[in-house]
Protein backbone atom coordinates (compact mmCIF):
# COMPACT_ATOMS: atom_id res chain seq x y z
CA UNK A 1 0.00 0.00 0.00
CA UNK A 2 2.47 2.17 0.34
CA UNK A 3 3.51 2.19 -3.21
CA UNK A 4 0.17 3.56 -3.82
CA UNK A 5 0.37 6.45 -1.28
CA UNK A 6 3.15 7.44 -3.32
CA UNK A 7 2.22 7.08 -6.12
CA UNK A 8 -1.23 8.78 -5.81
CA UNK A 9 1.59 11.67 -3.82
CA UNK A 10 3.67 12.41 -7.00
CA UNK A 11 0.44 12.49 -9.14
CA UNK A 12 -1.28 15.07 -6.26
CA UNK A 13 1.93 17.04 -6.82
CA UNK A 14 1.89 17.30 -10.35
CA UNK A 15 -1.73 18.12 -10.68
CA UNK A 16 -1.38 20.84 -7.68
CA UNK A 17 1.89 22.11 -10.31
CA UNK A 18 0.09 22.07 -13.10
CA UNK A 19 -3.12 24.23 -11.34
CA UNK A 20 -0.09 26.86 -10.21
CA UNK A 21 0.74 27.09 -13.96
CA UNK A 22 -2.41 28.01 -15.17
CA UNK A 23 -3.19 30.40 -12.32
CA UNK A 24 0.05 32.09 -13.41
CA UNK A 25 -1.09 32.01 -17.07
CA UNK A 26 -4.06 33.59 -16.37
CA UNK A 27 -2.17 36.27 -13.98
CA UNK A 28 -0.01 37.45 -16.14
CA UNK A 29 -0.75 36.43 -19.84
CA UNK A 30 -3.55 38.64 -20.91
CA UNK A 31 -6.71 37.56 -22.81
CA UNK A 32 -7.02 38.85 -26.29
CA UNK A 33 -10.86 38.81 -25.96
CA UNK A 34 -11.90 41.99 -24.36
CA UNK A 35 -13.48 41.60 -20.47
CA UNK A 36 -16.82 42.57 -20.27
CA UNK A 37 -20.10 41.70 -18.33
CA UNK A 38 -20.52 37.89 -17.37
CA UNK A 39 -22.29 36.48 -20.11
CA UNK A 40 -24.80 33.31 -19.98
CA UNK A 41 -22.24 30.87 -21.19
CA UNK A 42 -19.61 32.18 -18.74
CA UNK A 43 -22.13 31.16 -15.98
CA UNK A 44 -22.64 28.07 -17.33
CA UNK A 45 -19.53 27.05 -17.20
CA UNK A 46 -18.87 28.32 -13.63
CA UNK A 47 -21.91 25.99 -12.96
CA UNK A 48 -20.36 23.32 -14.83
CA UNK A 49 -17.17 23.89 -13.08
CA UNK A 50 -18.43 24.18 -9.61
CA UNK A 51 -20.41 20.69 -9.95
CA UNK A 52 -17.68 18.78 -11.68
CA UNK A 53 -16.04 18.98 -7.97
CA UNK A 54 -18.86 17.71 -6.10
CA UNK A 55 -18.91 14.94 -8.91
CA UNK A 56 -15.35 13.99 -8.79
CA UNK A 57 -15.71 13.30 -4.95
CA UNK A 58 -18.91 11.36 -5.00
CA UNK A 59 -17.57 9.61 -7.76
CA UNK A 60 -14.70 9.04 -5.38
CA UNK A 61 -16.57 7.54 -3.16
CA UNK A 62 -18.70 5.30 -5.01
CA UNK A 63 -15.10 3.86 -6.36
CA UNK A 64 -13.88 2.82 -3.25
CA UNK A 65 -17.20 1.51 -1.76
CA UNK A 66 -18.71 0.47 -4.68
CA UNK A 67 -19.36 -3.53 -6.07
CA UNK A 68 -18.25 -4.48 -9.46
CA UNK A 69 -14.95 -4.32 -11.16
CA UNK A 70 -12.83 -1.61 -12.15
CA UNK A 71 -10.06 -3.20 -14.10
CA UNK A 72 -10.78 -3.69 -17.88
CA UNK A 73 -8.11 -6.80 -17.89
CA UNK A 74 -10.57 -9.48 -16.65
CA UNK A 75 -10.25 -9.88 -12.85
CA UNK A 76 -11.13 -7.45 -10.42
CA UNK A 77 -9.18 -5.07 -8.74
CA UNK A 78 -7.64 -4.87 -5.55
CA UNK A 79 -8.93 -2.50 -2.59
CA UNK A 80 -5.71 -1.13 -2.79
CA UNK A 81 -5.80 -0.42 -6.70
CA UNK A 82 -9.31 0.79 -6.14
CA UNK A 83 -8.58 3.47 -3.45
CA UNK A 84 -5.57 4.53 -6.17
CA UNK A 85 -8.07 4.57 -9.11
CA UNK A 86 -10.84 6.99 -7.11
CA UNK A 87 -8.64 9.38 -6.02
CA UNK A 88 -6.91 9.85 -9.40
CA UNK A 89 -10.30 10.44 -10.53
CA UNK A 90 -11.25 12.85 -7.95
CA UNK A 91 -7.73 14.84 -8.72
CA UNK A 92 -8.63 15.19 -12.38
CA UNK A 93 -12.21 16.41 -11.80
CA UNK A 94 -10.51 19.34 -9.77
CA UNK A 95 -7.97 19.40 -12.29
CA UNK A 96 -10.69 20.05 -14.87
CA UNK A 97 -11.98 22.60 -12.60
CA UNK A 98 -9.17 24.55 -12.92
CA UNK A 99 -9.30 24.14 -16.46
CA UNK A 100 -12.61 25.69 -16.97
CA UNK A 101 -11.08 28.85 -15.35
CA UNK A 102 -8.29 28.89 -18.12
CA UNK A 103 -11.84 28.31 -20.13
CA UNK A 104 -13.04 31.53 -18.95
CA UNK A 105 -10.29 33.33 -18.98
CA UNK A 106 -9.81 32.54 -22.99
CA UNK A 107 -13.54 33.48 -23.12
CA UNK A 108 -13.10 37.19 -22.06
CA UNK A 109 -14.47 36.62 -18.47
CA UNK A 110 -13.26 38.55 -15.72
CA UNK A 111 -9.51 37.49 -14.35
CA UNK A 112 -10.90 37.09 -10.70
CA UNK A 113 -13.21 34.54 -11.33
CA UNK A 114 -11.25 33.01 -14.05
CA UNK A 115 -8.72 32.70 -10.61
CA UNK A 116 -11.48 31.85 -8.34
CA UNK A 117 -12.08 28.41 -10.48
CA UNK A 118 -8.61 27.91 -10.45
CA UNK A 119 -8.02 28.72 -7.26
CA UNK A 120 -10.95 26.22 -6.10
CA UNK A 121 -9.51 23.65 -8.27
CA UNK A 122 -6.48 23.98 -6.60
CA UNK A 123 -7.87 24.17 -3.23
CA UNK A 124 -10.21 20.85 -4.10
CA UNK A 125 -7.06 19.23 -4.71
CA UNK A 126 -5.14 20.00 -1.53
CA UNK A 127 -7.70 20.03 0.88
CA UNK A 128 -9.97 17.26 -0.14
CA UNK A 129 -8.06 14.28 1.55
CA UNK A 130 -7.72 10.80 -0.34
CA UNK A 131 -9.46 8.99 2.69
CA UNK A 132 -7.63 5.95 4.49
CA UNK A 133 -5.96 3.18 2.65
CA UNK A 134 -8.33 0.09 2.98
CA UNK A 135 -5.95 -2.29 4.60
CA UNK A 136 -4.54 -5.42 3.34
CA UNK A 137 -6.18 -8.39 3.18
CA UNK A 138 -4.75 -11.95 3.67
CA UNK A 139 -5.64 -14.27 2.16
CA UNK A 140 -5.94 -17.97 2.99
CA UNK A 141 -5.89 -19.59 0.11
CA UNK A 142 -2.62 -20.37 -1.80
CA UNK A 143 -3.86 -19.08 -4.94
Amino acid sequence: MVREQKMLRIIQIVFVVFGALQFLNVHFIPSNVPTGTLTLFQGLVVVIAVSDNVIGILLQRILVKGPGRISAVGKAATLAQRWLIANVVRLAFSLSTSLFGLVLHMTGSPNWLAQALIGLGILFMVVVGPGKPPAEQVSSSPY
